[in-house]
């Protein structure tokens, strides 16, 4: 059969060497690469050459054993040229720089493009994601992961011991050796699409009280809301965590409060209970120090992110995927799936 195609100035075409069928295998897969690859690829003298086609295949490889692993009824995209388009950009961005965690980072992203179909939001999202990651440096991407981390992923903790292995767990990878980023280096973040500098801020103490204040809260006297009593028996209100004289409501968000008020009778309270949560907290202060002294990083990333854009920097869903391939990247498998944020 005859496969020549003909095209017009500054296009690209995709061929698919033999016939499709329903279920391709991890051989039928790479073949398909390796034949997109090698007829839209710029023709390079000898020696640069095969140095592009030993990376088109090392970055093929990679991806496909990974698909392979955590998805292979997926192979089957493979009949899909957006799927050989996005594959074809892995290739051709590897292949050009040889950069490993520039690899490394389109590998994921394109696994968890590989999974969408007909379209979806999230395939839109993570082909401009594949198009936008090369354009950023490494330091760029681990300053999209501080901040991913840092506001849009909440992490369950229901205690004080907890919340501290939550940090070391979860920011420590991230926020270690992190470079202060310039102001230029900010706009060029937001110029690429990955995000944008707002008006307002997210000061580092706020980082915490946002998502944990039943953890940093100093508690109140039983006296002063003698209707509280009442809350005790049903598992409302408990021995401040860091006061025992003192009371506190049994929560740790007001997302866990709302849920636990669904299933009683809040009596009118609801309102007052929501604000006893989030009143008398810990200072900044107190929650810097306590912070800042689980790891010398902590102190740096406070005064990394007080000093400069990051407390202000809003991201984009473009943002959102590269910042996520690079924290499962650190993080491995404790980093749920990208549909929790593009869904």
């Amino acid at each position: 059969m005859n496969q020549r195609q003909t095209s017009g100035d500054n296009s690209t075409n995709y061929q698919i060497a033999g016939d499709l069928h329903s279920g391709l295998s991890y051989r039928d897969v790479k073949e398909i690469a390796n034949d997109v690859f090698h007829q839209n690829f710029t023709h390079l003298a000898t020696e640069a050459a095969s140095i592009a086609e030993e990376r088109a295949r090392r970055i093929c490889d990679k991806f496909l054993d990974r698909l392979t692993e955590e998805s292979p009824e997926s192979l089957g995209n493979a009949r899909n040229p957006d799927f050989q388009r996005a594959l074809f950009r892995v290739q051709e961005e590897f292949a050009t720089t040889g950069d490993e965690s520039l690899g490394d980072l389109l590998v994921d992203m394109l696994v968890d493009r590989s999974k969408q179909n007909g379209g979806s939001f999230r395939q839109v999202v993570l082909n401009e994601a594949l198009k936008t990651a090369p354009r950023l440096t490494s330091t760029h991407v681990a300053v999209l992961g501080a901040v991913f981390m840092a506001r849009y992923v909440n992490v369950s903790t229901n205690s004080i011991p907890q919340l501290y292995a939550t940090l070391r767990e979860f920011w420590l990878p991230l926020i270690k050796g992190l470079s202060h980023p310039s102001d230029a280096n900010m706009g060029h973040i937001a110029y690429a699409g990955c995000g944008s500098i707002s008006l307002g801020e997210v000061t580092f103490t706020q980082l915490f009280l946002q998502r944990y204040p039943g953890l940093l809260t100093l508690g109140f006297e039983e006296e002063q809301y003698p209707w509280v009593s009442e809350f005790k028996d049903k598992g409302i209100v408990m021995p401040c965590l860091r006061n025992p004289a003192k009371l506190q409501v049994a929560a740790v968000s007001l997302t866990d409060l709302e849920n636990k008020l669904s299933t009683i009778d809040s009596k009118g309270h609801a309102d007052e209970l929501q604000q006893l949560l989030e009143g008398n907290p810990m200072s900044g202060e107190l929650i810097h120090a306590e912070i800042e002294a689980l790891d010398p990083e902590f102190k740096r990333f406070a005064q990394t992110w007080g000093n400069s854009a990051m407390k202000s920097f809003d991201l984009t869903s473009v943002g959102i995927a590269i910042a996520h391939a690079h924290c499962r990247r650190l993080l491995g498998s404790v980093m749920p799936s990208i549909d929790i944020w593009l869904s």
